[in-house]
């Protein structure tokens, strides 16, 4: 439209240009005073001639921002019918969850801190990660323990005396872990190879994991809580799965020494009574 509106005014003006240069060199004041007297009759000509120019090119102007506010709502739309929807998922996932669990009688997880220690050592051997920490049988600790830091997991207590006990590290060849992976939930094993980087095993045929993905603890085997940091993925091998842990093991100051057990509801711990009583 603009261009459209520039053309004609600009070729009128040439045109006009050129007659005035023809007659202006023979007669300046009659040539003047035609000028004046054109440029007030077709300045208000051409002004209303640009008008409905400058109205259509906001009108475009218009249509093309009601456009984009258009896509932008069907968008937002579509986004918040994707929420809505994941929302019912979970909220799904949720309700069948607790229905398992009754199912299964599996209660809630209780996570006791027996005791926080200090590293005093560790084994000082490529073939037995292990480390020495200042707490004992006298301060609550017992054999096969979780041993944890802020960071996340660092082995189970393997040995227990009076006042120390010996962990044994996750990265020892010994160690076994139940885990998952975060974002799906699929259990596996962190097994250690006296390496920095244990491993995954038992990953199920189909699945998948990727580099970066999350392990957390899975709960299973009674030692570890559940969603405790384990680490994330950091090498995909033909043969194994490296894991970087988010516990630096190899800087250990402080530990926590925890207790971790199932807890069942009054009612399923009096039928498990009755259960074992009509079988005696």
């Amino acid at each position: 439209m603009k261009e459209l509106r520039h053309r004609f005014s600009s070729g009128f003006f040439i045109t006009m240009a050129l007659a005035l240069l023809i007659f202006g060199s023979k007669n300046p004041p009659v040539v003047n005073g035609f000028r004046a007297g054109v440029a007030d009759v077709f300045v208000p000509v051409l002004d209303m001639a640009s008008r409905p120019f400058s109205v259509a090119d906001g009108f475009l102007k218009w249509t093309q921002k009601l456009a984009i506010v258009f896509s932008e709502n069907e968008r937002l739309r579509a986004e918040n019918s994707q929420l809505k929807r994941a929302q019912i998922k979970n909220s799904q996932l949720a309700i069948d969850n607790q229905r398992l669990k009754k199912l299964l009688n599996v209660g809630e997880g209780s996570v006791n801190t027996v005791a926080a220690a200090r590293v005093v050592s560790d084994s000082g051997s490529p073939f037995f990660k292990s480390t020495l920490i200042n707490r004992g049988t006298s301060d609550g600790v017992q054999k096969g323990q979780a041993v944890i830091n802020e960071d996340g997991i660092v082995g189970r207590t393997i040995t227990v005396g009076n006042s120390s006990s010996r962990v044994l590290l996750a990265t020892d060849i010994n160690s076994r872990i139940p885990v998952k992976l975060a974002s799906s939930g699929i259990n596996m094993i962190l097994e250690g190879d006296n390496s920095p980087y244990p491993k995954l095993s038992f990953l199920p045929i189909g699945e998948k994991v990727a580099i970066g993905d999350l392990i957390l603890t899975s709960g299973y085997g009674m030692v570890f809580p559940h969603d405790l940091p384990v680490g994330q993925v950091v090498e995909i091998g033909s043969e194994s799965i490296k894991i970087k842990l988010s516990a630096k093991l190899y800087n250990l100051n402080y530990v926590s020494i925890v207790e971790y057990e199932i807890t069942r509801s009054p009612v399923a711990v009096k039928k498990n009574i009755d259960l074992k009583k009509g079988g005696e």
